[in-house]
């Protein structure tokens, strides 16, 4: 019985052991990675019309680190002047970054409608119908998921063990865009 305490002891020590030198590493690449992330929208006018404004989004994601990981397809919120106009819509879709890499969203069209551009962005309307440019906040929302792996040469990604750990990340980040009209 002795005996059996002591296997089962020493077995627990050195799956710790093991489970703590595998994961440790790829949760300070996390960590580093997840404040390295820039994302770095653009906004254009697409149309006006009688229904109302369509803004045209694109988003560039870069990864600056070693860090590999997968992300949720990006929620995104405009304001302008402290009042939200649009959200785009949410999407269950995974985006793939692997370490030092990117990844462009592009045409993620917003409907503001004429009511809400008239209620509560008046001056913006009117800076789009004088083709002037105007600052709108963008807020760019997603969550990161760290327990994946990528493998360069096979050029696939596996899914690690989590340990029971949280395995989304939220990351939200705000910036301040100039709107211009679509060449």
């Amino acid at each position: 019985m002795e005996v059996w305490k002591k296997i089962t002891v020493g077995t627990l020590a050195g799956g710790v052991i093991i489970g703590g030198i595998i994961f440790i590493p790829k949760l300070i690449k996390l960590k580093n990675a997840s404040p390295e992330l820039d994302v770095i929208p653009t906004a254009k006018i697409h149309k006006l019309d009688f229904t109302g404004l369509t803004i045209r989004i694109d988003v560039q994601l870069k990864n600056p680190t070693t860090a590999a990981f997968k992300m949720k397809y990006p929620y995104i919120r405009l304001s302008y002047k402290g009042s939200v106009i649009g959200t785009s819509q949410a999407v269950n879709k995974d985006i793939e970054m692997p370490g030092f890499g990117e990844a462009a969203i592009s045409q993620i069209m917003m409907q503001v409608p004429i009511t809400s551009v008239l209620s509560m962005a008046g001056a913006l309307l009117k800076a789009v119908q004088n083709n002037t440019e105007v600052k709108i906040d963008i807020t760019t929302i997603t969550h990161i998921d760290p327990y994946w792996e990528y493998n360069e040469d096979k050029k696939e990604w596996k899914r690690l063990i989590n340990l029971g750990k949280r395995t989304l990340i939220p990351y939200n980040k705000e910036q301040s865009v100039t709107l211009r009209k679509q060449k």
